[in-house]
């Protein structure tokens, strides 16, 4: 491509875009001529001769247009001086005079060419000359002729006409530009009035832009020039007559007061529509203020400050019970929507039991807030809060602004126009505020049944209507929690007003009665729920504590959540949105000696309530004996991690033995601590109250044990006396014994069930009830005995061989009361024995006695395992209590039960044959 060429000559831009300079500063459109365009200037000629002839080349490019015309002898703008200062501006005389002489030679050769040029043409112009007159001729005989006034006659017919329909056209434009001038000049009259005569339409302009006190600024100027200056205004002028003058006098009386009424109408149009505004709860104080202050500019009898008080005080009312009513229908229309279990009582407690167990577990595993605040009801609890904030946010969205603007008026700030005056007392503006704080109180007392704690007796504490009906204790104290901290955000914001000291206490009184009334409604539902959480027992092994199920942590967790919940909703940490929000630690509050008394005897009531549920677990009656399948443990809990898995819950007397087990561990651990952890949260000292509570512990658990222990104790001395005092079986008379009896071994073995049992259910509980059976089988064999008149050389050795054996085999579990009693045995076997003749090898007999325990012993070593006393078990033994008290057994010591439990099973078979081989014998 080839290059481009920028170098463009200033010529060739003006006429392309038709300027007639380079500098112009605005646009313009020069019409240029090319047959009268200047050569060198509008050509694309870049250079001339010199005219003078002196050898000069006149170089227009670096020229500007000004200084091309001046310099070309073509341009009619020539300039000689121009030409010489830029041509020749160092020429000498001599250059000039001979210049002068070149230039006149070349005017004497053109004239000469000229004259040339007319002789050489002359009959040309003879020609011409003759063709024109002859034409001129021609034209005055036919359209130039006389008759047709030269030609001009049809022109002046055309004009005559036009002139014609000029009237037409043009006289009404200039009649109206007659009565425009007249009209001028009357405005001209009216100029230096045009703001008075203006007034209406500028008023309506301020107040469509809001601009009311600009409007009221031009109704005073108005007002002030009417009374004060009318003339000038609208002048009259001075005339003669009279009446002349009268008359001119009333005719501006009647425009002014015409003018002024439609201003009246205007500022009476603004006044209404201020006093509406006035009744607008959105505005902001500063608006309301400035409104009020322009309505004390009218000159009228009522206070707008009273009406601004009365509207409001109307609409806040209105508005809270509008808003009361509105979720009062939403709470019915949930509440009637939700199950009801009213006649079936069990179907509710298992719902409840759900609940419970979702929510304890949830606050075990620290989710505890979503999965409480969604349990079942939370949509009721959530509309009864949104209920509270609406009614409160009624209240408190206006109230501010309205104290505020009560108080300045109060304070005299809008007083003044002395004119306007009320026969209400400003202090009435506080009345208005303590209404609408008493109509507040009145309508959450209504909802929630508040009432004054002094005068709240224990059969008042009932549950508002609208309350959830199915909703656990957990979620009932998260939401009442949140509800209280509503309420107090309310409170407080209202007593930050410093309204009256009436409206202060009334808030305290409602925020104490709300604290009362809640701490009733959690305490309500705390019992009923601790009277039914036994539901939530599952029979899941502790991995904490052995031998104890994991409903006595649900129950610890679920008491220390419930009494913290308590503690909150009874002032002892502010609930407010203000503190939660606060980073800094929470703050506890001393609580009242009647909000400590209620929650420790609720404390103290939902353990009771805990205990007989546990009595009910090991009863019949339990929901495992009834078949009602109980409340399953989180997905959380891993399968196979349960130690009781392979308990057998459905028997009775595994649950007793379980529950007498959890019994133990809340005297040892669990009661102790709970009772110390809620003394020091609440300052106070529950000693009696723990002695109590222990002592009905151990009569519930020595109740419960005895009901194992009882129908064992019972079967177990029938097999011994059954044994001991059998008819076959003379005293006096029976031979050396050679073996034991069958009734030993079925003693024995039936203590090995139960020691089986114990062991895999509650293995701390193991000494206690082989203790208590040995003792009893030791006394009933006493009593036996003592039926027993004589016996001879062999029933005092057999009675001697058959007591010993179970002394030997069962020596871990005998106690001194025991020992004393076998002791006594050993006397009365001693004492009843008669000495017939022959029986003076004593010694020989012993020995073999001796023999036969000891073969005894090692064949049923195997057997009998369980009750052996190892090395440990010893030094356990020594470091344990009596009966009531034990500590729990190590795992390692449980699987080695389960291993030697199995091995009993295998020989069970051979027992009961060998033991058919000893009835035989003894027969």
């Amino acid at each position: 491509m080839g290059r481009l060429n920028v170098d463009i000559d200033d010529d060739t831009l003006l006429k392309a875009y038709k300027l007639s300079s380079p500098s112009a500063t605005r646009w313009e459109e020069v019409e240029q001529d090319a047959d009268n365009a200047v050569p060198g200037l509008t050509g694309v000629a870049e250079n001339d001769t010199d005219p003078l002839g002196l050898g000069a080349t006149i170089d227009l490019r670096d020229m500007d247009a000004e200084t091309k015309t001046a310099v070309l002898i073509t341009s009619k703008s020539f300039n000689p001086k121009t030409f010489l200062s830029a041509v020749h501006p160092n020429a000498t005389y001599q250059d000039l005079s001979a210049g002068i002489a070149h230039l006149r030679a070349s005017l004497d050769s053109r004239s000469e060419a000229i004259r040339v040029l007319v002789e050489e043409n002359f009959d040309r112009f003879v020609a011409v000359k003759a063709s024109t007159d002859a034409l001129y001729a021609e034209m005055k005989e036919g359209i130039l002729a006389e008759q047709t006034d030269f030609a001009s006659k049809p022109l002046k017919d055309h004009l005559k006409s036009a002139a014609q329909k000029a009237d037409q056209v043009f006289l009404p434009v200039l009649e109206n530009a007659m009565k425009a001038q007249k009209l001028r000049t009357t405005l001209g009259v009216f100029d230096r009035s045009k703001f008075f005569f203006n007034l209406p339409s500028s008023l309506i302009d301020c107040i469509e832009a809001g601009r009311y006190d600009a409007a009221m600024r031009d109704y005073k100027k108005g007002k002030l020039l009417l009374e004060t200056r009318p003339n000038q205004l609208l002048p009259i002028g001075t005339a003669k007559d009279g009446q002349a003058a009268g008359s001119a006098q009333q005719q501006q009386k009647r425009i002014l007061d015409k003018v002024w009424a439609t201003v009246e109408k205007v500022m009476a149009q603004m006044r209404n529509e201020l006093l509406s505004k006035l009744e607008e709860p959105t505005r902001s104080v500063e608006e309301q203020e400035k409104t009020i202050e322009i309505l004390y500019e009218f000159n009228s009898s009522d206070d707008p400050a009273w009406s601004y008080f009365d509207a409001q005080h109307k609409h806040i009312m209105q508005n809270m019970r509008d808003a009361y009513t509105t979720a009062v229908k939403t709470i019915q229309g949930l509440n009637d929507k939700a199950p009801t279990y009213s006649s079936d009582h069990m179907a509710l407690n298992r719902e409840l039991a759900s609940q419970l167990q979702a929510c304890v577990h949830a606050v075990e595993s620290k989710q505890s807030d979503a999965a409480i605040a969604q349990a079942t009801g939370y949509e009721i609890w959530e509309a009864i809060q949104g209920l509270v904030k609406n009614v409160s946010e009624a209240m408190l969205t206006p109230l501010p602004n309205f104290w505020r603007i009560s108080k300045s008026f109060m304070e005299g700030r809008y007083k003044k126009n002395t004119s306007t005056s009320s026969r209400r007392s400003p202090t009435q503006c506080r009345t208005m505020a303590l209404d609408i704080i008493k109509l507040y109180i009145s309508i959450l007392s209504e909802f929630f049944l508040f009432s004054d704690m002094a005068v709240m007796s224990p059969g008042r504490n009932t549950t508002p209507p609208l309350f959830p009906k199915s909703c656990n204790s957990l979620t009932t104290a998260h939401h009442l929690m949140k509800i209280l901290g509503e309420l107090q955000d309310s409170v407080n914001d209202v007593a930050g007003m410093d309204i009256s000291n009436d409206a202060s206490s009334s808030l305290k009184n409602l925020l104490e009665s709300a604290r009362w009334k809640f701490a009733d409604l959690l305490i309500n539902a705390w019992l009923r729920d601790a009277n039914i959480f036994y539901y939530l027992e599952t029979w899941v092994g502790s991995n904490v504590d052995p031998y104890t199920t994991i409903y006595l942590s649900q129950m610890r967790t679920f008491q220390k959540q419930i009494t913290t919940s308590a503690f909150k909703l009874a002032g002892g940490v502010d609930l407010s949105s203000a503190s939660s929000s606060s980073s800094r630690q929470t703050k506890q509050n001393a609580l009242p000696t009647e909000f400590v008394s209620k929650i420790t005897k609720a404390f103290l009531d939902s353990l009771y309530a805990f205990l007989d549920g546990m009595v009910h677990l090991a009863s019949d009656e339990s929901p495992t004996a009834s078949g009602i399948k109980a409340t399953p443990v989180p997905s959380s809990v891993v399968p196979g991690a349960n130690p009781l898995e392979l308990v057998k819950v459905e028997e009775a007397d595994t649950r007793v033995l379980l529950v007498v087990s959890n019994f133990g561990h809340l005297m040892r651990v669990l009661i102790p601590s709970m009772i110390t952890e809620l003394e020091t949260a609440f300052n106070s000292s529950l000693s009696e109250d723990r002695k109590t509570l222990m002592t009905v512990v151990q009569e519930l658990d020595k109740t419960l044990f005895e009901s194992y222990f009882k129908p064992k104790s019972t079967a177990l001395t029938a097999i011994v006396r059954n044994g001991i005092l059998d008819p076959q079986m003379d005293w006096y008379e029976t031979p050396q014994p050679k073996e034991i009896r069958a009734y030993v071994y079925e003693t024995l073995m039936f203590l090995v069930g139960v020691h089986a049992q114990v062991s895999a259910a509650a293995a701390p509980l193991l000494e206690r009830t082989l203790n208590a059976l040995v003792e009893d089988v030791a006394e009933e064999a006493l009593r036996c005995f003592r039926q027993v008149k004589r016996f001879g050389m062999g029933g005092m050795l057999r009675a001697t061989l058959e007591i010993e054996f179970m002394h030997q085999t069962l020596s871990r579990y005998v106690t001194p009361p025991a020992d004393q009693t076998l002791s006594e045995l050993y006397t009365k076997i001693s004492q009843a024995y008669a000495k017939r003749p022959g029986d003076e090898n004593l010694q020989a007999h012993l020995d073999g006695v001796k023999k036969t325990l000891a073969d005894a012993r090692r064949a049923t070593g195997i057997e009998f395992l369980c009750f052996r006393q190892t090395k440990d078990r010893s030094k356990a033994d020594k470091g344990r209590a009596g009966a009531g008290a034990w500590t729990g057994e190590g795992r390692e010591r449980d699987r080695e039960r389960e291993r030697e439990r199995g091995g009993k099973e295998r020989e069970r078979g051979d027992r009961e044959r060998r033991r058919e081989v000893k009835d035989g014998k003894a027969g």
